[in-house]
């Protein structure tokens, strides 16, 4: 009985107490990153580069070296960076060369295709049609190297796919 009385007590207490307010849109969660030693760096990525990135949390801002970080965590701090930064910065992802390969065939068919169209020697529509069908097809594959672990989600989402 003493507990319930306690808790009851404890939470009208904090009902009642003032906060600070808080704008959800400015905050960053931070994400914990591990090294290769088991060790956690914990923040938010806010600048990165071939060989270092440098992560800040409430407490520090720290500069390491990306080769302290295991592939996958090194490919998880670049989509977070590029994430955060609203998709700049593309060529520092690490993701296979096969998918990069295949995101710029797309591409270059796509603008291609709106050549062709711009010099009349096909419609616009045959066009249009080509390059929602090559959309299409990418995105059926790239869902397929996140499906199989090729790619992260975040990654994904990083080259703007």
């Amino acid at each position: 009985m003493k507990i319930c009385v306690l808790c009851v007590l404890t939470m009208a207490l904090v009902a009642g107490a003032e906060s600070e307010p808080c704008s959800f849109s400015t905050f960053q969660p931070f994400n914990s990153y591990t090294n290769h030693a088991g060790n956690v760096a914990s923040g938010v990525v806010v600048a990165l580069d071939a060989r270092t990135a440098t992560i800040s949390n409430a407490a520090e801002t720290v500069k390491l070296p990306l080769s302290i970080f295991p592939e996958s965590e090194q490919r998880r701090i670049a989509a977070d960076f590029i994430l955060l930064q609203g998709g700049g910065q593309v060529d520092l992802l690490r993701v296979p060369v096969a998918v990069k390969r295949a995101i710029a065939g797309a591409e270059k068919a796509m603008a291609r295709s709106r050549k062709r169209a711009e010099k009349g020697l096909c419609t616009k529509e045959e066009s249009e049609d080509f390059c929602a069908k090559s959309e299409f097809a990418l995105k059926s594959y790239l869902d397929k190297q996140v499906k199989d672990g090729v790619i992260t989600p975040a990654e994904r989402k990083a080259l703007g796919r």
